[in-house]
């Protein structure tokens, strides 16, 4: 369940077992959950008989007394709700202790003062809060405390806070986003994590293991790590696996059984990830994994990458060609006498209201689109209105009109890449704009291939295409003639006036396809 906090419960035995089975847990022990929930892994603790000291905090007073309730009447287990985790009343470990407070994890000054004499849990474990909305006082205050970090997403500071106050060779367990392996916000954290932690496990899952959630930008993890010195952390390879198809596959790990074939594994040198730009994990094999850490010139160097234009009122400002046309139920159907031919971005003078194309979603093909699906209010007193409005974005308006390519941001398992020209485009489409414009259509071809898409799903997994990933895509320039070669497939392609279930067209891209595909895994050869 959720709750208001944004904490995600875990109710699942296959992954509460393994997370806590990767602590190794041993008697006298003294164990931190950060946000203790409905106290799933105080159970699987408890459970194993070993005798412990947990320090279980949470923010929610009545989550905290409703584990105090859950635990009264445990023979087993010393159960205190307390304002402080310095009382040395409940020091007798011949029973386990579990000490409840409520607190602000994040901000707690009695965990300042671990955190500042070294360390002072042996483990921490849990299932930190993510996608939390951080008001701005809140946000202030965890901008000073935690200087350099991304504050808006709880969970990377939660990680950050419990390594602080582990000692060394105390072991973490969590559960998080995968995100924090390649977005670029979490560049700081990357660094932290693979210069003061030896990360010995990281497997990624996808989110419906986790009872009642369903994310559809990321996926989930569990990170266990060892906090170290830098020595260590440099030396240590981190084991990655993903492709899970079940949650008891996890069993498979501790046990050291043979893993399904479709469970993949990595190896990852800690030294090596920090040489990666951004400190990012790159999960490829050898060959991409090289192209993306040694190419010297990326797509970014070599066009303009912009998101387009938004009204800040799109059922208001924005009409469609049919309602049938996905997403469209909310919008007016346009009237034709309302178009107009106008590549100016003063807008149309004189018109009361008037309409141009407008490049909102997808294409249903590579290349080309084939035909207008939705319109976008152009008249120069709504253009007025759009370059005043505080909701409006009237931004990258340089590029409005101009040829470039563009890609929808929602991520598909195959990114349509088309032209562009003499239109506006939506802030949903990515528009690329090639410095040199003689390898437009090269770079239409790359956008297009197998390779390439499989570099931006390496590059960022999660749902977006946003700007500023697409931006990191490795650049290969063949030679002039291979260019030219490929400009011209690309021309005959956009020649025909029908693409749909085209056999040429079909042939001329798998043609394109190969001869990119050549190009990127040739790479040392074409440096």
């Amino acid at each position: 369940m959720k709750d208001q906090f944004c904490s995600f419960y875990t109710n699942s035995n296959d992954i509460t077992f393994y997370m806590s089975s990767r602590l190794e847990i041993n008697d006298g022990d003294i164990i931190l959950e950060p946000s203790a929930g409905e106290g799933i892994f105080i159970d699987e603790i408890l459970r194993t008989g070993i005798k412990v000291h947990i320090d279980a905090l949470d923010i929610n007073d009545e989550a905290i007394s409703i584990l105090q309730r859950k635990y009264d009447n445990n023979p087993n287990v010393y159960v205190r709700k307390t304002d402080t985790l310095f009382d040395q009343e409940l020091d007798q470990y011949d029973v386990s202790q579990l000490w409840l407070k409520q607190t602000d994890t994040l901000l707690d000054e009695q965990l300042d003062i671990f955190s500042s004499t070294g360390g002072y849990y042996t483990g921490v474990i849990g299932n930190p809060p993510y996608g939390a909305w951080q008001d701005y006082d809140r946000r202030d205050q965890l901008k000073k405390k935690y200087i350099g970090q991304y504050v808006k997403e709880t969970y990377s500071l939660f990680l950050l806070r419990c390594i602080s106050v582990l000692k060394i060779k105390g072991k973490l367990s969590f559960i998080i986003p995968d995100t924090f392996l390649y977005v670029n916000m979490h560049t700081k954290l990357r660094e932290l994590l693979l210069k003061k932690t030896m990360i010995k496990e990281i497997i990624i899952f996808p989110s419906k293991f986790f009872p009642g959630i369903s994310f559809g930008y990321s996926n989930l993890c569990i990170i266990t790590l060892e906090r170290s010195d830098i020595h260590d952390a440099i030396n240590n390879c981190v084991k990655v696996y993903r492709g899970f198809k079940k949650s008891d596959e996890f069993r498979k790990l501790i046990s050291q059984e043979a893993l399904p074939e479709h469970i993949e594994l990595f190896h990852l040198k800690q030294s090596d990830i920090l040489s990666n730009p951004q400190h990012r994990f790159i999960l490829a094999d050898n060959k991409i994994a090289s192209i993306l850490k040694d190419s010297t010139v990326n797509l970014g160097d070599v066009a303009d990458i912009v998101t387009g234009f938004y009204t800040g009122n799109n059922t208001k400002f924005i009409k469609t060609v049919s309602k049938d046309l996905k997403g469209a139920k909310n919008y007016a159907v346009i009237n034709p006498s309302m178009i107009v031919d106008n590549f100016s971005t003063d807008g149309v003078s004189n018109m009361k209201e008037a309409y141009i194309p407008f490049i909102k979603s997808a294409s249903e093909y590579r290349y080309v689109r084939n035909h207008e699906d939705w319109f976008v209010r152009w008249d120069s007193e709504t253009v007025s209105f759009y370059k005043r409005d505080k909701k409006a974005r009237f931004q990258n308006s340089d590029f409005y009109f101009k040829m470039g390519i563009g890609i929808p941001m929602v991520k598909s398992s195959i990114i349509k890449a088309f032209i562009m020209q003499n239109r506006v485009f939506d802030q949903s489409i990515v528009g690329i704009f090639p410095k040199d414009k003689t390898k437009l259509k090269y770079i239409l071809a790359l956008m297009n291939s197998d390779i390439v898409n499989q570099i931006i799903h390496i590059i960022n997994p999660t749902a977006n295409n946003s700007a500023n990933y697409i931006k990191l895509i490795p650049y290969i320039e063949p030679s002039s003639e291979v260019i030219e070669e490929i400009s011209n497939l690309v021309d005959e392609i956009m020649s025909y006036s029908s693409i749909e279930d085209n056999r040429t067209v079909k042939q001329l891209e798998d043609k394109i396809n190969c001869m990119v595909t050549d190009i990127f895994l040739n790479y040392e050869r074409n440096k």
